[in-house]
């Protein structure tokens, strides 16, 4: 099942705080992947993104957010025709039967959830001993894209990966470093995107193959200045349509420079300029594929790239596919992501998700975005968030109080909960 046969239609929360109801809608416009709730304060914002992030990602903690999470129900509708239905008889928290199903008419398969069956926590071993329980979550797997909860803790120090790293002497990358790691991660996958490039060209490897048939065989009989004219086309081309991914590192067209030095001081009529011609085409034909396999990865990385330098100021983020993702200073010296500002490290942080999120297109969920960003930053992230997501089928969550981050979407797609009357 693709990522585009998981994209929500539809969320309906009602009872949150066992008093305000949340309906989203996502029409099947592309356009129309980014959602934004607007309300006071006390109206149950978080709650309910933190209920709907638990119920498309199944676990032992997601369920124990679902326990505790103020509501009476919630069900989550996919384009495909499955569902996600949580709910309670009695209770706003505690309580409750999950239930999902792949396909409209189907049965639900439902699972009763009560947190004194499980201690005061909903520890991982009571889940491991319930096999109803590894069978849904299994199920909602099948049907939900996921979720990327990012709250108003989203700089806070996330612990290390080895337990044994935790103490005092551990290198504070791996102490305070959240940021600087998922750097590394969007590293890593803008590199694989590029190989995956690269590796799926498969006509390339027969290069040499080319050569040695076009050499063998011969070609049609071509005059030295047609092959000439052949030849400067092809490099211009080559030139032209390279220079763009040769700024990443993806790309080099130093040996093509120099043929393109070589021709042109050589004789306009050179006969020689024939053989070179047979040569060098199937050569620079093979160059041309591989630009076009790497066009996606440019994309990607081009828009992340500029995305974030959109933002940043006396600084900037660079990408190359040898050394990766650097952050300079004017000087071009290298800064670390933790030393940034408070603004600066929220940017980071919630383009770096948007683009990570490409791959299995989770809904992305994002409290308050507005934290830490001045009011330009604020009216211009939505776009970006949108644009850096834009080659997925990502949608997002957005919860909000800034009247800039409103401004970049339509009054009449701003949603606020309703009152029960």
């Amino acid at each position: 099942m693709t990522s585009e046969s998981k994209r929500i239609a539809r969320i309906q929360a009602d009872g949150i705080l066992g008093e305000f109801d949340y309906e989203v809608g996502y029409p099947g416009d592309d356009q129309e992947r980014m959602r934004l709730i607007y309300a006071p304060n006390g109206r149950g914002k978080t709650n309910f993104l933190k209920a709907v992030s638990a119920a498309l990602t199944p676990s032992s903690e997601a369920m124990q957010v679902l326990l505790d999470a103020p509501f009476r129900r919630l069900e989550i509708e996919f384009r495909d025709g499955a569902s996600i239905l949580v709910e309670r008889e009695d209770e706003l928290i505690g309580k409750l039967t999950a239930a999902v199903r792949t396909v409209e008419d189907e049965p639900w398969y439902e699972v009763t959830i009560d947190p004194v069956d499980f201690g005061p926590r909903f520890f991982r071993r009571a889940w491991e001993g319930r096999p109803d329980l590894t069978n849904y979550a299994r199920r909602v797997q099948q049907v939900s894209p996921g979720s990327v909860f990012i709250g108003d803790d989203r700089l806070a120090p996330s612990p290390p990966d080895d337990p044994r790293e935790s103490g005092s002497n551990a290198p504070s990358r791996r102490r305070v470093g959240s940021l600087s790691r998922l750097l590394e991660t969007v590293e890593r996958m803008l590199t694989q995107r590029a190989v995956a490039g690269l590796s799926g060209e498969g006509e390339q490897t027969g290069i040499y193959s080319q050569i040695t048939k076009t050499t063998l065989t011969g070609t049609t009989p071509m005059l030295a200045a047609a092959a000439r004219a052949a030849l400067e086309t092809q490099i211009k081309s080559i030139l032209l349509k390279g220079a763009p991914l040769e700024r990443y590192g993806l790309f080099s067209m130093r040996q093509v420079r120099d043929i393109s030095e070589q021709i042109n001081a050589t004789r306009a009529n050179a006969s020689k300029l024939k053989n070179v011609h047979t040569i060098l085409s199937p050569y620079f034909d093979s160059l041309e594929t591989q630009i076009v396999a790497l066009g996606k990865a440019y994309t990607l990385i081009d828009t992340y790239v500029t995305s974030v330098n959109h933002f940043l100021d006396r600084k900037q983020l660079r990408f190359s596919a040898s050394r990766g993702i650097d952050l300079v200073g004017r000087d071009s010296t290298r800064l670390d992501p933790e030393s940034l500002s408070s603004g600066e490290r929220h940017l980071l942080l919630l383009l770096s998700r948007s683009v990570l999120a490409i791959d299995e297109g989770p809904l992305v969920i994002i409290d308050e975005p507005e934290l830490s960003l001045g009011i330009e930053w604020q009216r211009d992230l939505l776009p970006e968030l949108l644009r850096c997501s834009s080659p997925g089928s990502v949608q997002f969550l957005i919860a909000s109080h800034s009247l800039q981050i409103m401004n970049a979407v339509s009054r009449d797609d701003i949603i606020q909960p309703s009152e029960p009357e």
